[in-house]
C-alpha cells in the first residue's frame, strides 16, 4: 500500500498565496480534485511531481511519479523508451488505446486526441507509484474517452485526477477533493455524491451567514439608538444654556449626574460595540454569487458575411488520408456543432474556414492558446478605456472568474485565457464565433457559465466539442465527419 503525505504545504507565486498550510493524505485508488480555474489544482500536481518547489512544508512518498500535463507541446516523458520498446506490455497498451505504430514517428502531425492517447499509454507503461493526470480526457472523442477510462482502471496505486469531466470522475475516483476559497474539502466518495454533500454544507453556511447578518444589523441598530440617548442625555445635562442665577435647575442637573444614568447609557454603547466586534471576527465569509450567462441585445459586424458559403472540396490530412466535404452554408444565427472522432480532420477543416475570414470580424478560439497570443491579448486589454475595462470585468465575472485576479496574473490558466478571449469578443460585438473544443481546460462552473452565455448569444457559432451535455444545450444544426474507408473521411450535414 502506497502513501502520499502532504504536510503544512504553502506555495506563493509573486504576491499571491496559491496554497496555504495544506495537509492531505492519499492512498491507493484514484482521487479527483475539482475547483475553479486558478484555484491551485495544477500547481498542486506540479509540486507533487517536483516541477515546482514549495515555499514551506513537505511532501513525503513522491519518489516515483508520472505527471500527465494538460498541454502537449513537447514529447511526453519516456517517449523514446516507449517507442523503442518491443515487449508485450507496450503493445498491449497500444492495442488497448487504439494507437497505431506509425503515430510514434509523426508526433507533430498528430491530432491533440491522438497525442493524449499516447501520453496516457506511456504513463501506464512507466513503473510508478503515483500517477498524476491533468485533464486526461481533454481533446478526446466519446469512444476514445471510454478506452482511456478502461485503461486507467488497470492502475492500482495512487492516482490523482484533475478534471471537469463528471463521467471520468464518477467512473474512476473513490475520493474527491473540492477547492473553495483556498480551502480543500475532502470526501471519501465519488464526485457526484461529494458535490451534493458539499452543496448541503454550503447551504447550511449560507443560512448561518444570514443569521449572523441579522444579528449584526440588530446590534448596529441598538448602538445607534444608544448613541442617540447618550447624545440627548449630554445635551440635557449641559449647563451652558442655563441662566447663571438659576441655582435650582443647576442643582437638579447635579443630582441627575449623581444617579449615573448617563454613564449606564455610555456603558451600553461600549458593550454593544464589543459584541459587534466579536460577531464580525467570527463572521462567515462567502463569495458573492453572480448570475451565469451574458445577454447581448444586438450583434453586428462591420461587413455582413452571411449567408457564408463553402464550396465542395477536399483536404489532404496525411499522405494516406483525405477529408471530403460537400457544399455548405452557414446562416446568420446558426449554432452548428462539428462532430467526429479524433484524427478525422475537424480542427483542420475549421482552420480552413478561418483562413477565408477577416480575423478582426470573428472570434477563433483554438484548442490551445500559445504564449504569444496570450501576451497580445493582455496588451490589448491594457489599452482599453476604463469604461470598456469595466464592461469586460462584468463579462468575466459572469463567466465564473474573478476579473481582477485574472488580469493581475502573469500566467493565467488555459481555461481563464479562453474566458478572457470570449469576453473580449462579446465586448467587441463579434457576430461570428468559431470555437475548437471551448470547454477544454475549463472547470465545471465555467463550462455552465459559458454554456448559458452561448445560449443567450444572438450571433453565429460553429464549434467542435465532445461534451454531450454542452452540445445538447447549444447546437441548432449538426455537421459530422465519419470514416468511409481507411483513407477517406466524409463530412455530412445531419438534421
Amino acid at each position: 500500500m502506497q502513501h502520499l503525505q502532504i504536510n503544512n504545504l504553502s506555495y506563493k507565486y509573486l504576491h499571491n498565496d496559491i496554497l496555504i498550510n495544506l495537509n492531505l493524505e492519499f492512498t491507493n485508488g484514484f482521487t479527483s480534485i475539482v475547483g475553479q480555474n486558478g484555484s491551485g489544482k495544477t500547481t498542486l500536481l506540479k509540486l507533487i511531481s517536483k516541477k515546482l518547489k514549495a515555499n514551506t512544508g513537505t511532501i513525503v512518498g513522491n519518489n516515483l511519479v508520472y505527471y500527465c500535463k494538460q498541454k502537449m507541446y513537447s514529447l511526453p516523458d519516456n517517449f523514446e523508451e516507449f517507442r523503442e520498446d518491443y515487449r508485450s506490455k507496450k503493445y498491449k497498451l497500444q492495442e488497448l488505446l487504439g494507437i497505431e505504430d506509425e503515430w510514434l514517428y509523426r508526433w507533430e502531425s498528430l491530432s491533440f486526441g491522438e497525442k493524449k492517447k499516447i501520453q496516457i499509454a506511456i504513463a501506464l507503461y512507466s513503473d510508478v507509484d503515483i500517477l498524476l493526470l491533468d485533464e486526461p480526457t481533454n481533446h478526446l472523442d466519446i469512444s476514445t474517452k471510454e478506452l482511456v477510462i478502461k485503461a486507467l482502471t488497470t492502475f492500482n496505486k495512487i492516482g490523482i485526477i484533475v478534471s471537469h469531466d463528471k463521467e471520468v470522475l464518477d467512473s474512476l475516483c473513490t475520493h474527491t477533493i473540492i477547492i473553495k476559497n483556498k480551502i480543500f474539502y475532502k470526501y471519501n466518495t465519488f464526485y457526484s455524491q461529494a458535490i451534493n454533500e458539499f452543496k448541503k454544507e454550503q447551504d447550511s453556511l449560507k443560512k448561518e451567514f444570514e443569521k449572523q447578518n441579522q444579528k449584526i444589523k440588530s446590534l448596529q441598530k441598538n448602538i445607534q439608538s444608544q448613541k442617540e440617548k447618550v447624545s440627548k442625555s449630554k445635551s440635557r445635562l449641559s449647563k451652558k444654556s442655563i441662566d447663571k442665577k438659576d441655582k435650582s435647575l443647576k442643582e437638579k442637573i447635579n443630582l441627575a449626574k449623581l444617579t449615573g444614568k448617563d454613564k449606564n447609557d455610555s456603558k451600553k454603547v461600549d458593550t454593544f460595540n464589543t459584541k459587534l466586534q466579536q460577531l464580525n471576527s467570527q463572521k462567515i465569509n462567502l463569495d458573492k454569487e453572480y448570475k451565469k450567462g451574458i445577454a447581448i441585445e444586438q450583434i453586428s459586424s462591420k461587413n455582413d458575411i452571411f449567408p457564408f458559403f463553402i464550396e465542395e472540396g477536399s483536404i489532404k490530412l496525411t499522405d494516406k488520408k483525405t477529408l471530403f466535404y460537400p457544399e455548405l452554408c452557414i446562416n446568420k444565427g446558426d449554432k452548428i456543432v462539428l462532430l467526429g472522432d479524433n484524427g478525422v480532420g475537424k480542427s483542420t477543416f475549421i482552420k480552413q474556414i478561418v483562413s477565408r475570414l477577416n480575423l478582426d470580424e470573428i472570434l477563433f478560439l483554438p484548442q490551445e492558446i500559445d504564449l504569444k497570443k496570450a501576451q497580445e491579448l493582455f496588451e490589448e486589454i491594457n489599452n482599453l478605456s476604463n469604461e470598456k475595462k469595466g464592461e469586460l470585468f462584468t463579462f468575466i465575472t459572469r463567466l465564473s472568474s474573478n476579473a481582477k485576479t485574472l488580469l493581475n496574473n502573469d500566467f493565467p490558466s488555459s481555461g481563464e485565457l479562453k474566458k478572457l478571449l470570449f469576453a473580449k469578443a462579446l465586448l467587441e460585438n463579434i457576430a461570428f464565433m468559431i470555437l475548437d473544443e471551448p470547454t477544454n481546460h475549463m472547470d465545471i462552473d465555467s463550462i455552465l457559465s459559458l454554456q448559458e452565455a452561448l445560449k443567450e448569444y444572438k450571433g453565429t457559432v460553429l464549434f467542435v466539442s465532445h461534451d454531450l451535455h454542452f452540445i445538447k444545450n447549444i447546437k441548432t444544426k449538426t455537421w459530422k465527419i465519419s470514416e468511409k474507408s481507411p483513407s477517406n473521411f466524409n463530412l455530412e450535414v445531419l438534421i
